[in-house]
């Protein structure tokens, strides 16, 4: 069984219909037990959040447990899902970005991954992403297939730290991954900035954690949004910024804790 967190950073005209959206898909799963939703929010969209549940409810009561889980500290994206995690009771744990959505075979076909491989901590779908006339834009997490990289163990689908080497375009939306690895881990660190899914990953390879890329499309992201979080960082952020980032990641995970950053460095590279 497979929980799925959903986290909310706050509620505009877009977020229902993407969310609503984003949830059908759930629903729509082919011979898949009902999965229990995680709705992770910040208190100041409480009422948007508990009316949105109900009707979702009254949709698809039989197909899904919703649960809403209300978060009164820091609500980026990092601690909602660090928060979620704690909710979830399963062995496995998805994350689902409200305006993306899953395949209709995505938890069966997962469900035969890990029944194959149950030493994987970590399993990445491979990820169709879209603009926002859900015209395909590029596949990710499929570079383990398409150039045929070969984990430690001479299998094609794992990853290790050579390949994150080779290619760093790996994302974890939509990843099932183990809760108690990610736990382990200490989640996700909300103090680096738009490469915190490539520290975990770095950091979960750092630490023994077997990660696998799954070669099916299974996860649709949208990943050009107008005001969605890659958005405001792709057009608020300096290239310098951008690399300033994905250094840090390289090098904070090597820590297991959430380190405050020192960014006087980036300030000195922008003059």
């Amino acid at each position: 069984m497979i929980s799925v967190i959903i986290p909310i950073i706050e509620c505009s005209d877009n977020t229902t219909p993407l969310l609503t959206k984003a949830v059908e898909s759930i629903s729509k799963q082919e011979n898949a037990p009902i999965p229990t939703v995680f709705v992770v929010f910040p208190a100041s969209i409480e009422a948007d959040v508990i009316g949105w549940r109900d009707s979702m409810i009254r949709l698809h009561q039989d197909k899904i447990k919703f649960n809403l889980v209300k978060n009164e500290g820091k609500t980026d994206y990092q601690s909602q899902v660090n928060l979620g995690v704690k909710e979830v009771t399963t062995d496995y744990f998805s994350v689902l970005e409200y305006d993306d959505e899953y395949s209709t075979t995505f938890f069966k076909n997962v469900r035969k991954y890990i029944d194959a491989y149950p030493e994987v901590d970590v399993f990445l779908t491979m990820m169709i992403e879209v603009n926002d006339k859900n015209e395909g834009i590029k596949l990710t997490n499929e570079s383990v297939w398409a150039q045929q990289f070969v984990g430690e163990n001479g299998e094609i689908g794992y990853l290790n730290l050579n390949i994150m080497k080779q290619y760093t375009d790996f994302k974890l939306s939509g990843a099932v991954i183990k809760k108690s690895e990610f736990v382990n881990l200490g989640g996700y660190k909300s103090n680096i900035k738009l490469s915190f899914m490539y520290e975990f990953i770095l950091r979960a390879l750092n630490n023994a954690c077997k990660m696998f890329s799954i070669p099916k499309i299974g996860y649709r992201h949208l990943a050009v949004r107008e005001g969605s979080l890659s958005d405001t960082l792709v057009k608020e952020m300096s290239i310098n910024e951008r690399k300033f980032w994905f250094e840090t990641a390289q090098k904070e995970s090597n820590f297991m804790n959430d380190r405050e950053i020192d960014i006087s460095q980036l300030k000195v590279d922008q003059k």
